[in-house]
This record gives structure tokens, sequence and C-alpha cells, in this order.
């Protein structure tokens, strides 16, 4: 969803003085099997990061779940 220039977005974002920013998790991200107790730590940490990234130059995030995003492990039904 996000690549490494994130944070040039980030810098267009802030010099026209946009106070939120919409981004969405991708459920396949967090747990890639779709399942599990433990999340992906890569993927929280890239998430954290972000957001972390967003607070830092005074944008607001606002976090929404990216629904169509299956994981490959529930294809074809949950």
């Amino acid at each position: 969803i996000y690549s490494a220039t994130y944070i040039f977005h980030l810098c267009i974002k802030f010099s026209f003085q946009v106070p939120l920013y919409r981004l969405s998790i991708a459920w396949t991200r967090i747990y890639p099997n779709g399942t599990g107790t433990v999340p992906n730590a890569e993927g929280v940490d890239f998430y954290n990061r972000f957001i972390d990234a967003l607070l830092e130059i005074g944008v607001e995030p606002l976090v929404t779940l990216y629904h169509w995003d299956l994981p490959s492990g529930l294809e074809g039904g949950w």
C-alpha cells in the first residue's frame, strides 16, 4: 500500500498544510494468513512508523481497515 516514498508524500501534504491523512491498514500486512493470535511484527512496525511520521509533522491520521484485501488463507470464505 505504501512504499518507501511515503516521507516524500507526507512532505507534500504538509507543505499544503493538510491537517488529516486517511490511510488504510491492509489486513494481509498484519495477518498474512488471515488468522492467528500474534500479528506480523513487521506489518505492525510499518504502520507504527508511518503513523509516527504523520504525528511528527502535525498531521492527524484517520485509520481505516482495507476491507477488500482478503488473505489467501481465507479465500473461498470465512
